[in-house]
């Protein structure tokens, strides 16, 4: 993924300005800053769920932000997988539908052996086998998450945009979310950027980009280490 230029303005504000960045192909990075400094914003440019006001991000070697809303809705069901806090289940339905419901907006055909073989393993290797059934009022907070994952991933995206995934979580819902991700990004091969306040959950990212006055001002290496990730915080926005 790359973005270039990239300008969002809300009113007189601007959020993002000339927003430059990259994110290599098969990398687990993290992006950092206060609240209200852009980065869930640009989250939601490379997703294609806002509008810019200039500039391209490309992934897949498509500019997402020239893209209209039908189109952009089809690129991400089938290139970028995105992640919320609030996991944006649909309560009616069961975990198992949730999951295929990008595969079913797109027409496949949901009995092929294809798409249950990519079922069963996503499933599998998230852990939320025995529970396709249940709705998610049912769910732990943890479980819900696993599951809005596992309907990002069901696809094979070549990203994945994960927006304070551990936000509404306890804290070893957290744990167990950031050691998922690790997993996912080595077993998947996708690249994934995770937008976070918390340096527990940056840290497990192997790089870290601190947004200030709607650019990058500063990236460093993580080294899996938060208080490390804390020190390069507090550097960045003394």
């Amino acid at each position: 993924m790359k973005a270039t230029g990239v300008c969002k303005r809300y009113g007189a504000e601007n959020v993002l300005e000339g927003f430059e960045f990259s994110l290599p192909e098969g990398a687990f990075e993290a992006l950092m800053g206060p609240s209200g400094c852009g980065k869930s914003t640009f989250l939601h440019l490379a997703a294609g769920l806002l509008k810019a006001d200039g500039g391209r991000v490309e992934i897949a070697g498509k500019d997402v932000l020239s893209m209209g809303d039908s189109e952009a809705a089809k690129f991400r069901r089938r290139h970028v997988g995105v992640v919320f806090q609030a996991f944006n289940l649909i309560s009616s339905k069961t975990v198992r539908e949730n999951i295929l419901l990008p595969l079913a907006l797109d027409g496949a055909k949901l009995s092929t052996r294809e798409v249950k073989d990519r079922f069963s393993t996503i499933v599998e290797r998230l852990g939320i086998t025995g529970i396709e059934e249940k709705l998610p009022d049912e769910l732990s907070g943890g479980e819900r998450q696993r599951v809005a994952i596992a309907r990002a991933l069901l696809p094979s995206p070549e990203v994945v945009l994960a927006d304070e995934p551990t936000g509404n979580l306890d804290v070893k819902s957290a744990k167990d979310i950031c050691a998922l991700f690790k997993e996912i990004n080595s077993c998947e091969k996708c690249s994934i950027l995770v937008v976070t306040h918390d340096p527990q959950v940056a840290a497990v990212a192997s790089k870290v980009h601190f947004l200030k006055d709607g650019r990058i001002a500063a990236s460093y290496e993580t080294e899996h280490d938060p208080a490390l990730v804390s020190k390069f915080y507090l550097e960045t926005y003394k």
